[in-house]
C-alpha cells in the first residue's frame, strides 16, 4: 500500500508516491489531456494507492479556481473509490525549484521534472503533518 500525491496543473500533472508513509519521492509527470482521470486512476492502481492527496491552490478571491480543484478531486475519488484528501500546496513549486537548483539539476531537466517534485513537496508536507498532528494543514 502507498500514498500518492498529485500536483494538478492546466498542462501537466505531477505525481509523487510514498511506500513507507514517511518519505515522499517524485514519480512521474502526466500531460493533462484526454482521459486524465482514467490515466491517474491507472497510476493509483499500479502503485497500490490507499490514499490520494491532491494539492489545492488557495489564493485570495479565487473561489472558482478552488472549485476546479475540488471537482477534479471528486471525479478522481469516484473513479478510484479511494479516499482523496485536499492539501494546501502553498509554495510547493517554489520549494521544488529550490531543491532542484540546490541538487545541481540542469535548468532544462528541472523544467521537465518540476511538477513531480512539487507533488513530492505536497506529499511530504502531508506525511509530516500526519506524523505530528493528524489534521494540520488540511485544506478540505
Amino acid at each position: 500500500m502507498s500514498i500518492i500525491a498529485i500536483d494538478y496543473g492546466g498542462r501537466r500533472i505531477g505525481v509523487a508516491v510514498s511506500d513507507s508513509g514517511t518519505i515522499a519521492r517524485p514519480h512521474s509527470v502526466v500531460k493533462n489531456e484526454g482521459e486524465i482521470i482514467d490515466k491517474l486512476a491507472r497510476i493509483a492502481s499500479e502503485l497500490d494507492a490507499e490514499t490520494i492527496v491532491v494539492g489545492i491552490a488557495r489564493r485570495a478571491n479565487s473561489d472558482r479556481g478552488e472549485q476546479k480543484f475540488r471537482d477534479f478531486a471528486e471525479r478522481l475519488r469516484q473513479k478510484t473509490c479511494k479516499p482523496v484528501v485536499l492539501w494546501d500546496e502553498a509554495l510547493s513549486t517554489t520549494e521544488a525549484a529550490r531543491q532542484l537548483r540546490e541538487s545541481g539539476t540542469k535548468r532544462r531537466d528541472a523544467q521537465r521534472e518540476i511538477d513531480m517534485h512539487a507533488a513530492a513537496v505536497i506529499l511530504q508536507s502531508y506525511l509530516d503533518a500526519q506524523t505530528f498532528d493528524g489534521d494540520a494543514g488540511r485544506a478540505s
